[in-house]
C-alpha cells in the first residue's frame, strides 16, 4: 500500500503532467479508432465487390470490357464526393456478401436488395427502389397475375438472389396445397437466365423489370412482361457491420451526390427515374 506522502505526490503532481497523460491516451484511442473509412481514402481507391452482369445495373461493355451501368455511375461519383477512385471486382452474385466478409473488397454496390436477413450482415445506403416481374419471350402465351400461376412452369433465376427466394417459397406453398411445383433453374448470372429462357429451356425468368427493358433496348421485341410488377425493394450499397465509419462516409457521400447532380445525371443516362429516391 502506497503511503500517504506517495499520494500527497501524486495529488500534487503538475496539470500539465496529467494533462500530456491524457492527451497521448486519447490519442492512442483515435489511433486505434481509425478504420476502413480512412485506410480507403488513405489508398485512394474505394473497391466494390459487384456481379458484373445485371444490365442496365451493371455489366461489361462488350467492346471496351469495362464496367458500365447505372450502380458504375453511381458507385463512380460517390466514390468522386469521397475523393476516392471506384475500383470494381466481379464477383458471382451468391458469392457478394462472402467476398466482403473475406476483405476482397471494401464495399458492395451490385442491385442487392435492402432485406432484413441480409441487414443482420451488413448496412446498406439505399440508391434506388427496383421492382421485379416475370419475364418471358415475345410470343409466349404465358400470363400471370402472381407467383403462385407459375405452378408446373419451368422459371429461371439468378443464384442466391431474392427473386430465387421467392419462387422457391412460392413453389413451397404451391406444393403444400397439392398443386404442382415451379421447377426452377437457378443459374449464376442473370444474363445465363435470359439465355435459358430465349433457347426454350425455361418458360419464365423472374427478374427486375428494368433488366428487361434494357435487354429490349439492344434486341427489340425479345422479352416482355407476362404481369405487373410482383415485389419491390430498394437497393443499396453494403459494408460489413464492423465498417460503420465507411458506412457513414458513404451515405455523406451519397447525399453530396444528390446535391450536386451526380445522382440524377446518372439517373437519367439510364432512364431510373420512376427508381429514384430522395427525388
Amino acid at each position: 500500500m502506497k503511503s500517504s506522502a506517495s499520494n500527497s505526490k501524486i495529488r500534487r503532481m503538475p496539470a500539465v503532467i496529467v494533462g500530456a497523460a491524457l492527451l497521448a491516451v486519447l490519442a492512442g484511442t483515435a489511433a486505434r479508432a481509425d478504420g476502413l473509412a480512412d485506410k480507403v481514402k488513405a489508398k485512394g481507391t474505394l473497391t466494390y465487390c459487384s456481379d458484373l452482369s445485371v444490365p442496365p445495373f451493371l455489366s461489361l461493355d462488350s467492346t471496351t470490357m469495362k464496367p458500365v451501368g447505372f450502380d458504375i455511375d453511381v458507385g463512380n461519383a460517390i466514390g468522386k464526393a469521397m475523393g476516392v477512385t471506384a475500383s470494381y471486382k466481379n464477383i458471382s452474385f451468391d458469392g457478394l456478401i462472402p467476398a466482403l466478409q473475406a476483405g476482397q473488397c471494401d464495399a458492395i454496390i451490385s442491385a442487392l436488395f435492402d432485406k432484413p436477413e441480409r441487414r443482420k450482415v451488413v448496412d446498406f445506403v439505399d440508391y434506388a427502389n427496383v421492382g421485379n416481374a416475370v419475364i418471358v419471350k415475345a410470343d409466349s402465351p404465358l400470363a400471370v397475375s402472381s407467383l403462385a400461376d407459375l405452378s408446373g412452369k419451368k422459371v429461371a433465376v439468378e443464384r442466391g438472389s431474392v427473386n430465387a427466394q421467392e419462387v422457391t417459397a412460392t413453389s413451397d406453398e404451391l406444393v403444400k396445397q397439392g398443386k404442382p411445383a415451379i421447377s426452377i433453374v437457378a443459374l449464376p448470372k442473370a444474363t445465363d437466365a435470359i439465355v435459358q429462357l430465349l433457347s426454350g429451356l425455361a418458360d419464365a425468368f423472374y427478374g427486375g423489370t428494368a433488366t428487361e427493358a434494357a435487354y429490349n433496348q439492344q434486341n427489340p421485341g425479345k422479352l416482355k412482361l407476362a404481369g405487373p410488377q410482383m415485389s419491390t425493394y430498394f437497393t443499396g450499397i453494403a459494408t460489413l457491420k464492423s465498417d460503420a465509419d465507411l458506412h457513414d462516409a458513404l451515405a455523406k457521400a451519397f447525399e453530396t451526390t444528390q446535391t450536386d447532380g451526380s445522382y440524377n445525371a446518372a439517373v437519367k443516362a439510364w432512364s431510373f427515374e420512376s427508381m429514384a429516391v430522395g427525388r
